[in-house]
């Protein structure tokens, strides 16, 4: 990519506004030095401390609308990207051939914490296993990530998978708080690869109820600059149809992609249709795998 070395139309509107205020207080105190004018002194004063004030002004304002607006700019705090290409929005382009970094969520960014959900509800470890097997761990869990049937008929699923238990199904998914958990660090991790210059996007199977109730624990997703939670598009993964939509949807190169999930399953359909796939073992192990790549924050 081309860098674009023209300096932006407000940038340049900003410098012209400096300057024309410092040569207005610049002329006065000329006109008043010549014609002996008592303010003389004073006006210099004023002068001095314009001088320094104004480029500063200038200088936050910069600031604020890079942070306003997610754009690098001269005034930026991060002085170690000075040195790298700019696009013309003044955002950093990443050295290597990846552009984009795209997450699955639960156990990536967020813990998918079902067995603890289920303990925090009173059942023993057989008693959560039992109830796994006939839900979390069945093929009848995928109808709530595609978001298709009314939770009641998949939960009646659940049921027919082991009767014995219905009660306790039909009570434990009541509600879904905190079967989902919050990972302090997915934040940082975002910011850090955004501030590099990458596009960050997700790409999650996940159901509205989860989400609806678990809004801390997804509070990261407005970090990002967008992507797919498979229950508003009624597609899973590992169907090839979910990251071709990602694709179209955020005009993504495969090559330039990488794709990161615990689910190796998912890895190998991203590699399938050309992206690079990393299996997330561990945030040290990916970031090590994120380096190979070319992929540095």
């Amino acid at each position: 990519m081309e860098q674009n070395n023209k300096t932006p139309l407000y940038k340049r509107l900003l410098a012209i506004a400096g300057i024309v205020i410092l040569l207005g207080l610049y002329v006065n105190l000329f006109i008043k030095a010549i014609t002996g004018s008592p303010d003389t002194f004073r006006t210099f004063i004023n002068c001095a401390a314009a001088t320094v004030a104004v480029p500063i002004a200038i200088w936050v304002l910069i600031w604020a609308t890079g942070v306003l607006l997610g754009r690098h700019t001269i005034a930026s705090l991060d002085p170690l990207s000075s040195n790298k290409k700019h696009d013309k929005y003044g955002n950093v382009i990443p050295d290597g051939k990846i552009d984009t970094v795209v997450f699955d969520i639960g156990n990536v960014l967020a813990d998918f914490s079902w067995r603890e959900f289920l303990k925090d509800k009173g059942y023993s470890d057989e008693e959560v296993e039992r109830i796994g097997k006939a839900s979390v761990l069945s093929d009848d869990w995928n109808q709530i990530d595609l978001g298709i049937l009314p939770i009641e008929e998949i939960i009646a699923r659940f049921v027919e998978n082991d009767p014995e238990i219905k009660e306790d199904l039909e009570k434990v998914y009541s509600d879904f708080k905190k079967i989902v958990t919050k990972r302090e660090n997915a934040i940082p991790w975002i910011r850090a690869l955004k501030k590099a210059g990458y596009k960050v996007l997700y790409l999650s199977n996940f159901s509205s109820q989860v989400l609806e109730d678990n809004p801390e624990a997804m509070d990261f997703l407005d970090e990002t600059d967008g992507g797919i939670l498979s229950y508003r598009d009624k597609v899973t993964k590992p169907d090839h149809e979910i990251y071709n939509l990602l694709s179209k949807r955020y005009d993504l190169n495969p090559e330039n992609t990488v794709f990161i999930d615990d689910t190796v399953a998912n890895i190998a359909a991203a590699k399938e249709l050309g992206w690079n796939g990393i299996v997330f073992l561990s945030y040290d192990q990916v970031k090590e795998d994120l380096e190979k790549l070319g992929v540095k924050y």
